[in-house]
Formats: structure tokens, sequence, C-alpha cells
């Protein structure tokens, strides 16, 4: 009976990641041309929930007329968006397919029943898989976001001038740190991002330790086809004594990728383990040499950025106060997950606010040293908006929110709900409506509590 059961739950987790090939250097691409205003998304974690709040809060953007005109709108300003997990699967749907695709987001994702495909019953078979690694590999969630959402795309079908840079991140096991799907991580492991699957990459943000196996990249540094690449020795600008912490922790993570005899494979988890909003992956990237996250063209033509965070966690409330009886072990496990993730994205929002100020000033140190100088260079303004399901203050909504946990399968009515808290929490944000536009007639926000 053993080996029958070993049999049937052997898991598909062979890596897929191609080594850099002499031609596999990339030239930057050319963003297209725009208005003065750039727009930078982050889109949390939280499952369907996530990525519904996140689609609302694309959906008020798409609702306001850009300062360009000719027809585009505000998500057409879109110049960055991260995910991750939940919100991953809306980052990089958009990043592949724009504003134009977002029609078509709801029905293909929101509407499906994802967890239809995957495995999530107490079966024999499954429970030995998921003491294995995960009881679903890559016949599951990657296999069902490749065909339903990105139909084969890989990182280098996002080269395109209209589409906003994507930043989708996982967590390393074996470094306890983010690992960002980008040129400069891929190439400290000797890999060619281009080939790669979107669809492994997310289902790599979205992978919870047991529920999902790990998602694992090949280290080719071994045997490396090419000579080491320059970029991942550049990942940060900024002087070794004024590093934090985190930054000094990620900087040695990649490090290892190219020194460390033992680091062969790497393991990728759920990205909310480390960073539960992608915030922090925004600081690691705005921490490099200027004008990252930005692209040079777009860091002269920009006069405005603005970083939208979309928090989808759900901090408080649920049934176990009611009564003095403890809380059964599924209320104790989520409650102090999402105590502990909860808590660092709190975090992550203040060390974003704190290094916008500071990412203002270096992207103007490095526009005014251009030559020929601009004129106006110096007129550069950098603002943080959060909206939060956390701030919504109805009592049958939010008993509604916190019932949903972090399901990647939601019922038509908590879609429609949630979407709609997203579009209407940012379209009554009092900085968006200063900043970027007015809110579209007869759209009332939901009740949220001043902060």
């Amino acid at each position: 009976m053993a080996l029958l059961l070993s049999a049937c739950a052997s898991l598909d987790m062979a890596p897929v990641n191609a080594p850099l090939a002499p031609t596999a250097a990339a030239s930057p691409r050319t963003p297209a041309s725009g208005g003065d205003t750039g727009i930078v998304m982050a889109f949390s974690g939280g499952g369907a929930r996530s990525a519904a709040f996140g689609f609302g809060a694309l959906q008020a953007l798409a609702a306001q007329a850009s300062d360009t005109g000719q027809g585009r709108s505000l998500a057409d300003d879109v110049v960055v968006v991260s995910g991750v997990s939940g919100g991953a699967i809306l980052a990089s749907y958009f990043a592949l397919n724009g504003p134009a695709g977002l029609d078509l987001f709801q029905r293909r994702f929101l509407d499906q029943d994802v967890e239809a495909g995957l495995r999530t019953s107490l079966t024999p078979a499954n429970l030995l898989r998921a003491y294995q690694g995960g009881a679903n590999d890559l016949s599951g969630l990657p296999a069902w976001l490749d065909a339903h959402l990105f139909h084969g795309a890989t990182f280098g079908s996002l080269d395109r001038a209209d589409r906003p840079r994507l930043v989708v991140h996982a967590t390393d096991l074996y470094n306890r740190a983010p690992f960002i799907f980008d040129r400069a991580s891929f190439s400290a492991l000797c890999s060619n991002l281009d080939s790669y699957p979107l669809s492994h990459a997310v289902a790599a943000s979205a992978a919870v330790p047991i529920v999902f196996s790990p998602i694992v990249l090949r280290n080719f540094n071994g045997d490396c086809p090419v000579s080491p690449a320059t970029q991942w020795r550049q990942l940060s600008a900024t002087r070794s004594a004024d590093r934090t912490l985190t930054e000094r922790d990620y900087q040695e993570a990649i490090a290892r990728y190219r020194t460390e005899p033992d680091l062969n494979f790497l393991k990728l988890y759920d990205g909310g383990l480390v960073d539960g909003l992608g915030t922090q992956s925004l600081v690691h990237l705005m921490r490099r040499a200027s004008p990252e996250p930005l692209s040079p063209a777009q860091a002269l033509r920009l006069q405005r950025v603005v970083f939208i965070v979309v928090d989808a966690s759900t901090r408080i409330g649920g049934d176990m106060s009611q009564t003095a009886a403890a809380p059964n072990a599924v209320e104790a496990i989520v409650g102090a997950t999402d105590a502990l993730i909860d808590s660092a994205s709190r975090h992550g929002v203040d060390a974003l606010r704190g290094e916008a100020r500071a990412w203002r000033d270096k992207v103007v140190r490095w526009r005014c040293a251009r030559q020929p100088r601009p004129a106006g260079c110096a007129n550069f303004s950098v603002e943080v908006i959060r909206i939060a399901l956390a701030d919504v203050t109805e009592h049958q909504q939010r008993r509604r929110i916190l019932a949903l946990h972090n399901k990647l399968t939601l019922k038509p009515e908590d879609v429609s709900l949630i979407v709609g808290l997203g579009r209407g929490l940012l379209a009554a944000d009092p900085t968006f409506r200063r900043s970027l536009a007015k809110p579209p007639r007869g759209l009332a926000g939901p009740a949220i509590a001043q902060r």
C-alpha cells in the first residue's frame, strides 16, 4: 500500500529555467511616450480576494481620463505594477495585456472555479503529496494559469513599449529572503529570464507551503556557459554603511547564488511570507542605481509619480472573541499567520513612504546631472496612496470580507462586493481625488475609517 501511494503521489517539480546563452543579453526597452504622471501599483496577497480588490482599483483608474488626452485613461499611466500571491495574478495579467485586457480579467479568472482543478481533498495520496512537498505541483496552479490567463507567455513577452514593468516576487526558502523575478536575479543564477514562463513565477508567488509544492529554479553557476554577468553586482547603489538590515540581507542572499557551493536549486514559496504587499520589493528596486524602477526615458519625462498600495488583508474580526472558548486549530493558525504577515505589511507601507522621499531626491539628482541639464529637472513629486479592505467599517461588509479567507475561488456576489470596494475606496481617497482625478459621477465610496 505504501508503494502504491508513493507511485500515486509523485510530484512534478522539475525546474524549467534555462541557462544564460552568449546572446541572451537584451537591450533595454524604450517605453511608449505618455504624460507627466506615472503610477506605480502594488497589489497585496490574499488569493482571489486580492485580485478582485486590485481589479476594482484598476477599474477606478480606467474610469478617469489621463492628462495626455488622446483617449487614454489613468490605467494607461501605470508604469510599474507589483504583486504578490493573488495580487501577482492580476499584476502579471495587466503587465501582459494592458488596460485593453481588463474587461476580460473577471471572466477569465474571477468568475472561474480555480480550485476545481486543484487537489484539495484529504485523501491518503494528497496527504502524502503534502508531506513530500505540497499537494499540488506543476500540473495544478501553474498549468491552470497558463491555460486560462497567460497562454505560454514568458517574461520576454512583456518586453513591449506600451506595457508597465512587472515586479513579482516569491520567498527563497534557503535564504529566507525575497526572490524578485527580474533580470538581475536571474543573472545571479546564470539563467535566462526572457524564456521563463509567467505562469511559473505567479504560481511561485502564490505557493502556500503544504498546499502547493515549491517552484524550483536551477542555479547554473556551477557550469555557467557565459562570462559572469555584472548586473547582480549592481543591485544596490547605497553605500554599505547606509544599508538597512533588510537590504543587506537581501544583497547577501543574491550573492550566495554565485558563491554558495550547495545552492544548486532554489525552492520558492509564497511571496507573502516575506513581503505581503509587494512594497518591500519596490523598495529594493528603488535603492538600486537611479532611476530604478523607472526607465531613463520615464524618469526624464515624468513630473509626478504616485504609488498606490492596494491592501486586501483582513486584520480584525471573526467570532473567536464572542466566547471564552479557545479558538479551534484553523482559527488559531489563520489568525497567527495573518498577524505575522499583516504586521510586516504595515511596516512595508511605512518603509515605502520613507523610501519614497529619499528616492524622490535621488531621482532629482540623477535628472539634474544629465548633460545638457534638462529644464525643470527638480520639478518632480512623489506621493503614496494606500487603500485597504481593513478600512471598511460597515458591519455586514466586514463580516462577509472576513469569511473569504485566502481562497482562489469566490462566489459571484463576493466578487461583485470586493471589486466594488476596490473601485470605490480608490475613487473616494482624498489624495487620489486631489492628485489624479475627480470621483466618477454617481460613484459612492464605501464607509471607511479616517486615517
